[in-house]
């Protein structure tokens, strides 16, 4: 898992430098390689990132910036905060991760997230709310939702 932590915090780093010339792809891929021992293919555009490849564990792919959205066969079950946007998404064997962002009061997001994933069949674990920040935990079946 540290494997694809350290490949989310390359994408971000890389993004927000600026980067997008093919000489900088290969160097991030590069880095990502040596750093994981995983094999990477970095694709990089003007406002958005693109990580792929492949470790012992399987394949993994991490997006951020503009156009980024949400991994074809995210669960439908869990509930996407909308109006939001993507900022970044990863889809790694164990399941998805995505980061959302939206203008809305905290208060409202939280109480959708609890309304919309119980409606869904999810039962909450544990909530931890922080002024403009919480941490909502659900469980259904075999798998979590935070």
């Amino acid at each position: 898992m540290a494997r694809f932590l350290l490949c989310s915090l390359l994408c971000l780093i890389f993004l927000a430098s600026g980067c997008g010339k093919s000489d900088e792809e290969e160097k991030i891929e590069k880095q990502i390689e040596e750093s994981t021992g995983a094999e990477a293919d970095v694709d990089l555009s003007r406002k958005s990132m693109k990580v792929s490849g492949k470790t012992e564990g399987g394949e993994y792919t991490v997006t951020s910036g503009e156009g980024t959205g949400i991994p074809e066969g995210f669960p439908e079950d869990v509930f996407i905060y909308r109006p939001s946007k993507t900022g970044m998404a990863m889809e790694i064997p164990q399941g998805y991760s995505v980061a959302l962002t939206t203008g809305d009061e905290a208060s409202k997001v939280r109480s959708a997230y609890s309304r919309e994933m119980e409606a869904k069949g999810w039962s909450e674990q544990t909530s931890m709310n922080m002024e403009n920040q919480s941490v909502l935990v659900y469980e259904k079946d075999d798998r979590l939702a935070n």
